[in-house]
């Protein structure tokens, strides 16, 4: 007669060890902790990439290079008034002066600013969607009528390697995630076989009671499942809190570089999903781990 291994009850007779003697509860704890925040950090930089990306690509920056502040002044309103007559760039904002020289003065010093040097006029230019290179040039030419010594720079191309930089820590946050997955894998396994060995002889009379391999297994996976759920809850919860303190953090650094950094609504979602998979990860490992063990072993 087959016994009913099923029960909790029969579980923690036949395995008695409670769940917080041992380590593995904690130590899967911490590597979701560093699972979720990598994992957390990859979400952030990629919704950065994607929503700050966007914004660049419609901005560009006119400049006026003229040393006459007369002539500069007068060509900045003429520039000003054709943008705002094309159709395809949804805000003009002229920058002052002042507001330029404050730009340069961590660059060039204050003595070169006090000294009256020639700055450029700046117009900082939004487009209803993305310009691509000739639509810059044909509006390169049209402003030149007004200003002969004008440049537009567009935002993404001086953001370009900033992004790439951004595009490349994904990568690795992608590796790193998938290495701790391979960890906390190779975690369940080293436990359940201790665990294996640890218990051989009520294995062994379980065989001869009739029981098999497939419910003996059923004994660490549930073991397994509440140990990696445990750990789950402990891991998500300290993990959450930090993310929550670097997002206040970050989103107070000026210049805004990383204010589109954060965390999406269904980031929290993914996040969430990584404890159960994590779990559903280590009973199959355990199962696998155990049937493989008792092939060998009866």
């Amino acid at each position: 007669m087959l016994l009913d291994f099923a029960l909790p009850a029969h579980d923690r007779k036949l395995i008695p060890e409670g769940r917080l003697s041992g380590p593995m509860p904690w130590v899967i704890a911490i590597m979701l902790f560093l699972t979720i925040l990598i994992a957390a950090m990859g979400l952030s930089l990629a919704y950065a990439i994607r929503n700050g990306g966007n914004d660049l690509a419609q901005q560009a920056t006119v400049q006026i290079i003229e040393p006459d502040p007369i002539e500069r002044a007068t060509q900045k309103v003429a520039v000003s008034r054709l943008l705002r007559e094309i159709p395809q760039i949804e805000a003009v904002n002229s920058v002052p002066d002042g507001e330029v020289r404050n730009l340069l003065k961590p660059w060039l010093g204050n003595d070169v600013i006090d000294a009256d040097i020639p700055v450029p006029a700046l117009i900082d230019i939004h487009f209803k969607n993305a310009p691509d290179g000739a639509t810059v040039r044909a509006l390169k030419r049209r402003l030149e009528e007004a200003a002969p010594k004008i440049r537009i720079d567009s935002h993404s191309s001086w953001m370009a390697p900033f992004f790439d930089l951004m595009s490349s820590l994904i990568l690795l946050t992608l590796a790193i995630f998938m290495l701790l997955l391979v960890a906390t894998s190779a975690v369940v396994i080293l436990a359940v076989r201790s665990t294996l060995n640890t218990h051989r002889s009520t294995i062994e009379i379980m065989h001869m009671m009739g029981g098999t391999d497939l419910q003996a297994a059923r004994l660490f996976q549930r073991r397994v499942a509440l140990d990696a759920l445990l750990g789950g809850v402990v891991g998500f919860g300290a993990a959450a809190a930090v993310i929550l303190t670097l997002g206040g953090r970050i989103a107070a650094v000026e210049p805004a570089l990383l204010a589109d950094a954060t965390l999406p609504w269904y980031g929290w979602l993914i996040l969430a999903i990584i404890p159960l998979a994590v779990m559903g990860l280590a009973m199959l490992m355990a199962r696998w781990t155990v049937v493989s063990a008792l092939k060998k072993m009866l």
